[in-house]
């Protein structure tokens, strides 16, 4: 790569977390505008259109490029079904997804804030991120013999039903990383018996569903109407 597409690639990157700084302060990607942006890059408005059509270009890319790597590198690792290991699977899981929101936090706050955000672009951007997210996870229960009996629509449905709920406890877990890293008169002994209950609740609710799922039958009825 040459120096000026090396220049170009970091000027991008900026643009990315020039974003996500201004989301953690409470802003929503929607009320965002250009020149916030351009002024937290310390460039000027025009030199935005040389990396992006719009605003919604810039989120949609930002969710491609960022969020779409970290839940990659995610997936990589949980590798639920592939590990195949009966060892606390599910508690080691759970620990190493809350523990991957703690070190990259803004990136965890911007994908549960705007995925029902203002903006569509971004919004249809993360769906499209979460559903692959979830078919990942899909593929990696098939894997598991626990799950062999379910078939594959109702082992889709699982995996979706656990990425929501993973998803759910990102604003809880950041909340108590935050004030851990941020907050000089907290009682740190006090926020890790938080952090260690917190890990016990979760691990629990995602136990509840996946053994929940082992003594499910895919032949079951659903009916929504007598």
């Amino acid at each position: 790569m040459s120096s000026r597409e090396q220049k170009k690639l970091q000027t991008r990157h900026a643009f990315f977390n020039a974003v996500l700084d201004l989301c953690m302060t409470g802003q929503s990607f929607s009320s965002i505008s250009l020149r916030q942006v351009t002024r937290e890059v310390g460039v000027v408005p025009t030199a935005f259109y040389r990396h992006f059509d719009d605003m919604e270009s810039l989120g949609r890319a930002l969710v491609v490029e960022e969020l779409g790597g970290t839940l990659a590198i995610l997936s990589d690792s949980l590798q639920i079904g592939r590990k195949r290991s009966f060892d606390r699977q599910i508690a080691k899981s759970i620990q190493l997804f809350l523990y991957m929101v703690s070190d990259q936090p803004y990136y965890w706050q911007f994908l549960v804030s705007e995925r029902y955000g203002g903006s569509e672009a971004v919004r249809k951007a993360i769906n499209e991120l979460v559903k692959k997210h979830a078919h990942s996870l899909a593929e990696d229960l098939a894997l598991q013999p626990a799950f062999t009996h379910i078939n594959g629509y109702d082992r889709r449905l699982l995996a979706e039903a656990g990425v929501n709920m993973f998803f759910s406890w990102i604003i809880d877990w950041l909340e108590l990383t935050y004030t851990e890293d941020h907050d000089d008169e907290v009682d740190l002994n006090e926020i890790e018996e938080n952090k260690h209950l917190m890990l016990h609740n979760c691990t629990r609710q995602a136990q509840m569903l996946f053994y929940g799922a082992y003594n499910w039958k895919s032949s079951e009825e659903t009916r929504l109407k007598d």
